[in-house]
């Protein structure tokens, strides 16, 4: 049970990934307005998408990751003292194993923001490289992302209908007159992409 990625790495125990916010979830924030559509489930599906889109990694859930690579490239940087290698994901908890050539290595070090310092190691330019690592966002940091995930995925069901103004629960939005041609759930707007920019990976992707 795996799910390649499409940012180059593989989740090693996941087939597929979770939308941000249930179906319930979604009903609450919007005080069940929309109860009984049967689009929201796709709206939902839509807007985490654009989220994970925006941010370059699967951002949720906490679970364990693989990247495989070869040689040097624009995450692989070597340096006085090894190697820097940018992780393609953020929030990353713990490296469990770091594999050059088939050579296991454990002189290294990790930041959260997922770069990887690997002492006295080098790399040459087809070296087989292999991370074993633990990345995203725990259930308990993801109000931001659950409120962006309800936002964005109300827009395309309100709109739909004409309305020009909307207030469900705890929502309340206006559309402008750009806004109004705007019906997909996965294009997120300025507002949504600012908030967004913690969790965006640095580096190079």
């Amino acid at each position: 049970m795996s799910l390649l990625t499409n940012w180059g790495y593989t989740l090693t125990t996941l087939e597929a990934l979770p939308d941000f916010i249930t179906v319930e979830e979604f009903s609450a924030y919007t005080g069940n307005k929309y109860a009984g559509d049967a689009r929201i489930a796709g709206a939902i599906a839509a807007a985490s998408q654009g989220i994970r889109d925006r941010v370059g990694w699967h951002l949720y859930p906490t679970a364990p990751c693989k990247l495989e690579t070869v040689g040097i490239d624009k995450r692989i940087t070597k340096t006085l003292y090894g190697l820097q290698i940018q992780l393609p994901a953020g929030y990353v908890t713990a490296v469990s194993r770091v594999n050059i050539d088939g050579i296991d290595l454990t002189n290294f070090s990790l930041e959260t923001s997922g770069i990887l310092r690997v002492y006295n190691a080098g790399c040459r330019l087809n070296s087989a490289i292999v991370i074993e690592y633990t990345a995203g966002l725990p259930e308990g940091l993801l109000s931001t992302i659950k409120d962006i995930a309800a936002t964005r995925a109300v827009k395309p069901l309100a709109q739909t209908f004409g309305v020009n103004s909307e207030t469900a629960g705890g929502l309340s939005i206006s559309y402008n007159s750009a806004w109004a041609t705007d019906t997909s759930a996965s294009l997120l707007q300025s507002a949504e992409t600012a908030a967004l920019e913690p969790y965006s990976l640095r580096g190079f992707f």
